[in-house]
Protein backbone atom coordinates (compact mmCIF):
# COMPACT_ATOMS: atom_id res chain seq x y z
CA UNK A 1 0.00 0.00 0.00
CA UNK A 2 1.50 3.21 -0.95
CA UNK A 3 2.28 5.64 1.88
CA UNK A 4 -0.96 8.07 0.45
CA UNK A 5 -3.45 5.96 0.63
CA UNK A 6 -2.37 3.99 4.28
CA UNK A 7 -3.55 6.52 6.63
CA UNK A 8 -5.08 9.83 6.34
CA UNK A 9 -2.33 12.73 6.86
CA UNK A 10 -2.67 15.17 9.42
CA UNK A 11 -0.75 17.46 11.25
CA UNK A 12 -0.77 19.08 14.81
CA UNK A 13 1.63 22.00 15.84
CA UNK A 14 2.55 23.24 19.62
CA UNK A 15 4.41 26.63 19.82
CA UNK A 16 6.47 26.55 23.07
CA UNK A 17 7.23 30.02 25.04
CA UNK A 18 5.69 32.29 27.42
CA UNK A 19 5.94 35.48 24.70
CA UNK A 20 3.43 33.93 22.77
CA UNK A 21 1.08 33.57 25.72
CA UNK A 22 1.74 36.84 26.94
CA UNK A 23 1.07 38.78 23.72
CA UNK A 24 4.93 40.26 23.44
CA UNK A 25 5.08 37.70 20.22
CA UNK A 26 2.90 36.87 17.47
CA UNK A 27 2.84 33.33 16.14
CA UNK A 28 3.60 34.24 12.94
CA UNK A 29 5.28 30.69 12.46
CA UNK A 30 2.51 28.83 12.98
CA UNK A 31 0.55 30.40 10.49
CA UNK A 32 3.47 30.10 7.94
CA UNK A 33 3.79 26.21 8.26
CA UNK A 34 -0.34 26.12 8.36
CA UNK A 35 0.02 27.56 4.82
CA UNK A 36 2.52 25.40 3.83
CA UNK A 37 0.91 21.95 4.65
CA UNK A 38 -2.22 23.16 3.03
CA UNK A 39 -0.62 23.53 -0.34
CA UNK A 40 1.09 19.98 0.33
CA UNK A 41 -2.56 18.07 0.55
CA UNK A 42 -1.83 18.13 4.01
CA UNK A 43 -4.88 18.38 7.06
CA UNK A 44 -3.84 20.69 9.50
CA UNK A 45 -6.02 19.44 12.99
CA UNK A 46 -4.63 21.80 15.30
CA UNK A 47 -2.82 24.27 17.02
CA UNK A 48 -2.11 24.81 20.32
CA UNK A 49 0.35 27.14 22.43
CA UNK A 50 2.09 26.13 25.46
CA UNK A 51 4.45 27.72 28.11
CA UNK A 52 7.99 27.04 28.88
CA UNK A 53 7.36 24.60 31.38
CA UNK A 54 8.20 20.69 31.32
CA UNK A 55 4.94 20.04 32.62
CA UNK A 56 2.77 21.68 29.78
CA UNK A 57 5.25 20.59 27.20
CA UNK A 58 5.00 17.12 28.50
CA UNK A 59 0.99 16.97 28.57
CA UNK A 60 0.88 18.91 25.18
CA UNK A 61 2.85 16.42 23.45
CA UNK A 62 1.30 13.86 25.16
CA UNK A 63 -1.87 14.91 24.23
CA UNK A 64 -1.23 15.62 20.18
CA UNK A 65 0.09 12.09 20.26
CA UNK A 66 -2.79 10.60 21.76
CA UNK A 67 -5.06 12.06 18.90
CA UNK A 68 -2.35 10.01 16.76
CA UNK A 69 -1.66 12.69 14.06
CA UNK A 70 0.79 11.66 11.10
CA UNK A 71 3.35 15.02 11.97
CA UNK A 72 3.43 16.77 14.92
CA UNK A 73 5.72 19.74 14.53
CA UNK A 74 6.83 21.35 18.03
CA UNK A 75 8.13 24.81 16.76
CA UNK A 76 10.62 27.38 19.78
CA UNK A 77 12.94 25.87 22.92
CA UNK A 78 15.60 24.44 21.20
CA UNK A 79 18.20 27.34 22.25
CA UNK A 80 21.40 27.27 24.88
CA UNK A 81 19.57 29.24 27.62
CA UNK A 82 17.62 28.02 30.67
CA UNK A 83 14.23 28.86 29.29
CA UNK A 84 14.37 26.58 26.07
CA UNK A 85 13.18 23.37 27.42
CA UNK A 86 10.92 21.95 24.22
CA UNK A 87 13.42 18.88 23.93
CA UNK A 88 13.39 18.11 27.44
CA UNK A 89 9.81 18.23 27.86
CA UNK A 90 9.60 15.61 25.23
CA UNK A 91 11.74 13.24 26.67
CA UNK A 92 9.92 13.50 29.82
CA UNK A 93 6.71 12.98 27.31
CA UNK A 94 8.23 10.25 25.38
CA UNK A 95 9.90 8.47 28.46
CA UNK A 96 13.34 8.68 25.85
CA UNK A 97 15.80 9.92 28.07
CA UNK A 98 18.26 13.18 26.79
CA UNK A 99 21.40 11.66 25.49
CA UNK A 100 23.94 13.88 23.54
CA UNK A 101 23.89 13.11 19.86
CA UNK A 102 27.48 12.72 18.35
CA UNK A 103 25.89 13.84 14.80
CA UNK A 104 24.25 17.00 16.15
CA UNK A 105 27.19 17.63 18.25
CA UNK A 106 28.91 17.87 14.93
CA UNK A 107 26.95 20.24 13.25
CA UNK A 108 27.19 22.50 16.70
CA UNK A 109 30.92 22.33 16.37
CA UNK A 110 30.65 22.66 12.84
CA UNK A 111 28.63 26.17 13.24
CA UNK A 112 30.78 27.72 15.79
CA UNK A 113 34.08 27.01 13.49
CA UNK A 114 32.53 29.54 11.21
CA UNK A 115 32.08 31.94 13.85
CA UNK A 116 35.38 31.74 15.66
CA UNK A 117 38.85 30.33 15.27
CA UNK A 118 39.19 28.42 18.56
CA UNK A 119 35.31 27.61 19.81
CA UNK A 120 34.82 26.15 22.81
CA UNK A 121 31.92 24.19 23.28
CA UNK A 122 30.40 25.13 26.38
CA UNK A 123 28.00 23.58 28.47
CA UNK A 124 25.45 25.60 26.86
CA UNK A 125 26.21 25.01 23.22
CA UNK A 126 26.49 20.82 23.89
CA UNK A 127 22.38 21.24 25.44
CA UNK A 128 21.35 22.02 21.63
CA UNK A 129 23.21 18.84 20.64
CA UNK A 130 21.54 16.66 23.59
CA UNK A 131 18.11 15.27 22.38
CA UNK A 132 15.91 12.26 23.05
CA UNK A 133 17.51 9.18 22.40
CA UNK A 134 16.53 7.99 19.03
CA UNK A 135 16.39 10.91 17.61
CA UNK A 136 17.55 12.75 14.24
CA UNK A 137 19.18 15.74 13.72
CA UNK A 138 18.39 17.99 11.00
CA UNK A 139 20.67 20.64 9.97
CA UNK A 140 19.77 24.02 10.61
CA UNK A 141 21.19 26.19 7.43
CA UNK A 142 21.11 29.32 8.92
CA UNK A 143 21.42 28.98 13.26
CA UNK A 144 22.98 26.57 15.30
CA UNK A 145 20.49 24.61 17.10
CA UNK A 146 19.73 21.19 15.35
CA UNK A 147 16.38 20.82 14.16
CA UNK A 148 15.23 16.99 15.55
CA UNK A 149 13.05 14.25 13.82
CA UNK A 150 11.87 11.28 16.28
CA UNK A 151 9.41 8.62 15.37
CA UNK A 152 6.89 7.52 17.99
CA UNK A 153 4.54 4.78 16.60
CA UNK A 154 2.94 5.41 13.82
CA UNK A 155 3.49 9.64 14.03
CA UNK A 156 6.33 11.74 13.03
CA UNK A 157 7.38 14.35 15.32
CA UNK A 158 9.61 17.25 14.09
CA UNK A 159 11.01 19.95 16.11
CA UNK A 160 12.05 22.99 14.91
CA UNK A 161 13.70 26.56 16.10
CA UNK A 162 11.43 29.43 17.45
CA UNK A 163 13.81 32.19 15.03
CA UNK A 164 11.45 32.16 12.29
CA UNK A 165 14.12 32.44 9.84
CA UNK A 166 15.82 28.94 10.93
CA UNK A 167 12.82 27.78 10.90
CA UNK A 168 12.51 27.90 7.74
CA UNK A 169 15.22 26.92 6.34
CA UNK A 170 14.77 23.83 8.47
CA UNK A 171 11.39 23.00 7.18
CA UNK A 172 12.18 23.57 3.29
CA UNK A 173 15.21 21.86 3.23
CA UNK A 174 14.07 18.50 5.57
CA UNK A 175 10.47 18.32 6.34
CA UNK A 176 8.88 19.37 2.98
CA UNK A 177 10.79 16.79 1.26
CA UNK A 178 9.34 14.22 4.01
CA UNK A 179 5.45 15.48 3.20
CA UNK A 180 5.95 15.43 -0.32
CA UNK A 181 7.03 11.61 0.19
CA UNK A 182 3.33 10.67 0.65
CA UNK A 183 2.48 12.30 -2.66
CA UNK A 184 -0.75 13.84 -1.56
CA UNK A 185 -3.03 15.88 -4.02
CA UNK A 186 -2.46 20.05 -3.64
CA UNK A 187 -5.92 21.64 -3.41
CA UNK A 188 -7.05 23.91 -5.73
CA UNK A 189 -8.23 26.74 -4.61
CA UNK A 190 -10.62 29.82 -5.79
CA UNK A 191 -11.22 33.06 -4.60
CA UNK A 192 -14.19 35.59 -5.48
CA UNK A 193 -14.42 39.09 -4.72
CA UNK A 194 -17.99 39.79 -4.12
CA UNK A 195 -19.26 43.26 -3.25
CA UNK A 196 -23.36 44.61 -2.64
CA UNK A 197 -24.12 41.41 -0.43
CA UNK A 198 -24.10 41.56 3.06
CA UNK A 199 -22.63 38.27 4.41
CA UNK A 200 -25.90 37.13 6.24
CA UNK A 201 -27.39 37.26 2.99
CA UNK A 202 -25.07 35.10 1.07
CA UNK A 203 -25.38 32.61 4.28
CA UNK A 204 -28.32 30.34 2.66
CA UNK A 205 -26.42 30.18 -1.30
CA UNK A 206 -23.23 28.70 1.11
CA UNK A 207 -25.46 26.46 2.72
CA UNK A 208 -27.28 25.09 -0.43
CA UNK A 209 -23.67 25.21 -2.36
CA UNK A 210 -22.09 23.14 0.83
CA UNK A 211 -25.17 20.41 0.37
CA UNK A 212 -24.62 19.95 -3.55
CA UNK A 213 -20.74 20.02 -3.59
CA UNK A 214 -20.23 18.50 -0.03
CA UNK A 215 -15.79 17.59 -1.41
CA UNK A 216 -15.22 21.45 -1.14
CA UNK A 217 -14.77 23.88 1.68
CA UNK A 218 -16.19 27.17 1.37
CA UNK A 219 -15.15 29.95 3.61
CA UNK A 220 -16.28 33.66 3.63
CA UNK A 221 -14.25 36.47 4.50
CA UNK A 222 -15.97 40.13 5.29
CA UNK A 223 -13.91 43.19 4.63
CA UNK A 224 -15.03 46.30 6.22
CA UNK A 225 -18.58 47.14 7.65
CA UNK A 226 -22.14 45.68 6.74
CA UNK A 227 -23.31 49.73 6.91
CA UNK A 228 -20.78 50.59 4.22
CA UNK A 229 -21.39 51.78 0.71
CA UNK A 230 -20.72 48.62 -0.66
CA UNK A 231 -20.32 45.55 1.47
CA UNK A 232 -16.97 43.46 0.36
CA UNK A 233 -17.10 39.64 1.07
CA UNK A 234 -13.76 38.08 0.04
CA UNK A 235 -15.28 34.27 -0.64
CA UNK A 236 -12.70 31.37 -0.76
CA UNK A 237 -13.74 27.73 -2.25
CA UNK A 238 -11.34 24.88 -2.61
CA UNK A 239 -11.23 20.89 -2.62
CA UNK A 240 -10.92 19.30 0.91
CA UNK A 241 -11.05 15.26 -0.97
CA UNK A 242 -8.76 14.10 -4.18
CA UNK A 243 -11.06 14.09 -7.37
CA UNK A 244 -12.86 17.06 -6.53
CA UNK A 245 -11.02 19.51 -8.45
CA UNK A 246 -13.58 20.01 -11.56
CA UNK A 247 -16.38 20.85 -8.68
CA UNK A 248 -14.62 23.94 -7.91
CA UNK A 249 -15.78 25.67 -11.10
CA UNK A 250 -19.25 24.41 -10.67
CA UNK A 251 -19.75 25.67 -7.16
CA UNK A 252 -18.26 28.76 -8.52
CA UNK A 253 -20.66 28.87 -11.48
CA UNK A 254 -23.23 28.04 -9.27
CA UNK A 255 -22.81 30.66 -6.49
CA UNK A 256 -22.68 33.71 -9.27
CA UNK A 257 -26.10 32.30 -10.09
CA UNK A 258 -27.94 32.36 -7.15
CA UNK A 259 -26.61 35.75 -6.48
CA UNK A 260 -27.51 37.27 -10.15
CA UNK A 261 -31.11 35.76 -9.06
CA UNK A 262 -31.44 36.13 -5.61
CA UNK A 263 -30.82 39.69 -6.05
CA UNK A 264 -32.77 43.19 -7.25
CA UNK A 265 -31.34 43.64 -11.02
CA UNK A 266 -29.47 46.79 -10.07
CA UNK A 267 -27.24 44.60 -7.24
CA UNK A 268 -27.35 41.92 -9.45
CA UNK A 269 -25.28 43.66 -11.89
CA UNK A 270 -23.02 45.32 -9.08
CA UNK A 271 -22.24 41.75 -7.72
CA UNK A 272 -21.70 40.46 -11.16
CA UNK A 273 -19.37 43.40 -12.52
CA UNK A 274 -16.66 43.17 -9.29
CA UNK A 275 -16.98 39.26 -9.24
CA UNK A 276 -13.30 37.69 -9.74
CA UNK A 277 -11.92 34.34 -10.23
CA UNK A 278 -8.05 33.24 -9.14
CA UNK A 279 -6.26 30.27 -8.12
CA UNK A 280 -4.70 31.29 -5.24
CA UNK A 281 -1.98 28.14 -5.37
CA UNK A 282 -0.52 29.59 -9.07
Amino acid sequence: MSRSLSRKSTAEIISVGNELLIGHTLDTNSHWIAKQLTKLGWTLERVTQLRDSLDSIKSGVRGSLKRNPRVLITIGGLGPTHDDMTLAGISRALNKPLRLNKEALQLVKDHYRRLESKPKLTKYRIKMATLPQGSLPLPNPVGTAPGVQIQQSSSTLFSLPGVPSEMKAIFRASIIPYLESFHRTRPEEVEIRITGIIESALAPILDQARRIYPRLYFKSHPRGRETGIRPLIMLHIYNTEIGAEEEISQAVAYVMRRLATGQTESTAARIGERMSKTDSNR
